[in-house]
């Protein structure tokens, strides 16, 4: 009875059971369903997938619209914010937040843990938000010191999901409208990330406040957002929030924080409004000042967890005690999950699962769940999975926009496809993504297996009648025990989902960039073209082995013949 098994015995047991389904001869497959059982199979309702997210709470006024291209370019010399307007009287009122010290000493300790390294704390404190100079880049980000790759990478993200789906700006009722095919929409195909003109890079400061104002929108299910400036004290004190931030002050506020009197040591001013187009004037107002100065990212970072509060993140985190900044400076996972679907959760499979059979003696982990942030924006791929280190749950690895930061042990890029169609799901993923979350959330390791006493649950939450109970046990169970392969053929019999995956992959072509804004060695863009096929790529000469970027590439798009160039340079502005 594997019940009365071990965790490492019931392991053993599956492998040895997957490994003899394996050998199983291909007469013993059940017989396929005739075409009256196919028709009927595609009728039956099927369980509904993510959706995009909502915020019921929040006020039915409170939109984050993006700003039309048009809209967004500034005259050289003018300030103000976008369309040469005034902060609203919202924006300028709102309320002012006091913090207690003890307050700033918990949002620091979260951020950095009890005792940072001086070096880590440094590069932090020192860094703000400025763009590439590079020609062919200039929309990208400068990251001019090691560590904060974790923030820029999925800001970056937002970035070009404006710049390639949103710039049209909105229709009638408000929504998005994607760019057209003219000639100014080709280039920035070919050349997504370089300023066609002046007047683009003018639109900058615009674009970047709508990509951090994404981020704060989603942070909060409420209308209540926190814009806060992080100043080292002794320049606070001596010349106000709108001095320039000297390299000795920022010093001695690192040294502050590495000896445990973080919260003397910066002054955090703090302003909550109600409104996500108000945040976004706020930081329009200050992209091209203390946000490009140092401590501007630090100072958005404190944004975020002020928004969404230090005791919620807490919560979203598997070991709250875990900082979100760890050795050399480097991003936590939990991190740049809260940059990218505004919650800090630990892990990056989809939904939640208990460590251990009985849920009131386990340890729940959470992931990606789309109950409640539904499919996300952009997505992630790691280099960690082909190393069998984490699972990339379905959800991340198919997101709302072709859009993914790429992980590695050190360091996030952005990888991303100009055409919208290359983040969309085949009828067979949208189930097949369902049923993953659906099966995780049973399973008793990363997805692999389940135990059978957890099957009607299962079928339950896949919308299958309780009437085909003792057909899935039947069909599935071997030694009380469920394989994932051996659930996902199942359920796509069941709805009439033909598994067609190697017929779509057949001789598909995708033209993806990579860019990556650290410097050293300095900002880049690289093209991607991959090849899809039915074919293993090792036997065409196209195989990862060595390569842990086309591995990674590999997760998302398996065999995959994959060609990295550098992009060419762009044409002269006009």
């Amino acid at each position: 009875d594997i019940s009365q098994m071990s965790e490492e015995e019931q392991l053993q047991a599956a492998m040895q059971l997957s490994l003899q389904e394996s050998c199983t001869p291909a007469t013993s497959s059940p017989a396929p369903p005739s075409a009256a059982g196919a028709a009927e199979a595609a009728a039956r309702p099927r369980p509904g997938g993510p959706q995009a997210r909502t915020f019921p709470r929040k006020d039915p006024q409170d939109r984050l619209i993006p700003p039309s291209r048009g809209s967004a370019k500034k005259k050289r010399g003018e300030g103000g914010s976008s369309g040469g307007g005034e902060l609203s009287q919202e924006a300028l009122a709102g309320t002012e937040l006091q913090l207690e010290g003890e307050e700033v000493a918990d949002l620091l300790r979260l951020l950095f843990g009890d005792s940072p390294e001086l070096p880590d704390v440094q590069r932090w404190l020192g860094v703000g938000f400025q763009w590439s100079r590079r020609p062919g880049c200039e929309w990208g980000l400068w990251q001019r010191v090691g560590g904060p790759c974790g923030v820029f990478a999925p800001l970056q993200g937002f970035i070009v999901k404006h710049l390639l789906f949103e710039a049209a700006g909105v229709d009638a009722a408000g929504e998005p409208q994607e760019p057209t095919q003219s000639a100014a929409a080709a280039s920035r195909k070919e050349q997504p990330l370089a300023a066609a003109s002046i007047d683009d890079e003018d639109a900058r400061s615009l674009v970047l406040a709508h990509a951090l104002s994404c981020v704060l929108f989603q942070c909060t299910p409420m209308s209540s957002y926190v814009v806060c400036q992080v100043l080292p004290r002794v320049t606070a004190e001596a010349e106000g929030p709108d001095s320039t931030v000297s390299e000795e002050a920022c010093d001695a506020a690192a040294s502050g924080l590495a000896t445990g009197s973080g919260a003397g040591a910066l002054s955090l001013r703090a302003r909550r409004v109600s409104r996500a187009s108000d945040v976004r004037q706020l930081l329009e107002e200050a992209a091209d000042g203390w946000l490009a100065g140092p401590c501007g990212v630090l100072s958005f970072l404190a944004s975020v967890l002020l928004t969404r509060t230090v005791s919620t993140v807490r919560e979203d985190m598997d070991d709250p005690s875990t900082p979100l900044i760890g050795r050399f400076g480097h991003c936590s996972q939990e991190l740049v999950n809260m940059m990218i679907i505004g919650e800090a959760t630990s892990n990056v499979f989809d939904g939640t699962k208990w460590l251990g059979d009985d849920p009131s003696t386990g340890f729940q982990v959470k992931g990606v769940d789309s109950d409640r942030v539904g499919v996300p924006q952009v997505g992630f791929l790691s280099e960690l999975e082909p190393m069998r280190y984490l699972s990339v749950g379905m959800l991340y690895k198919h997101p709302d926009f072709p859009i993914w930061v790429l992980g590695s042990p050190t360091h996030y890029t952005l990888f991303f496809s100009a055409r919208r169609a290359d983040s969309q799901l085949s009828e067979e993923a949208q189930l097949e993504q369902q049923a993953k979350k659906v099966f995780v959330e049973n399973s008793l390791d990363e997805g692999g297996l389940a135990m059978a006493s957890n099957l009607e649950k299962m079928l339950q939450a896949m919308s299958v009648d309780s009437s085909k109970l003792a057909e899935a046990q039947g069909e599935m169970v071997r030694e009380d025990i469920i394989l994932w392969d051996d659930f996902r053929r199942w359920i796509c019999k069941h709805f009439g989902v033909v598994e067609s995956k190697a017929a779509e992959a057949a001789n598909q072509k995708l033209q993806l960039f990579l860019y990556d804004g650290q410097d050293p060695p300095g900002p880049s863009l690289k093209s991607i073209r991959i090849e899809l096929s039915d074919i293993d790529p090792a036997l065409a000469g196209g195989g990862s082995d060595g390569d842990a970027f086309v591995a990674t590439l590999h997760t998302r798009w398996p065999n995959a013949a994959v060609l990295v160039e550098d992009m060419p340079a762009p044409s002269a502005k006009a």
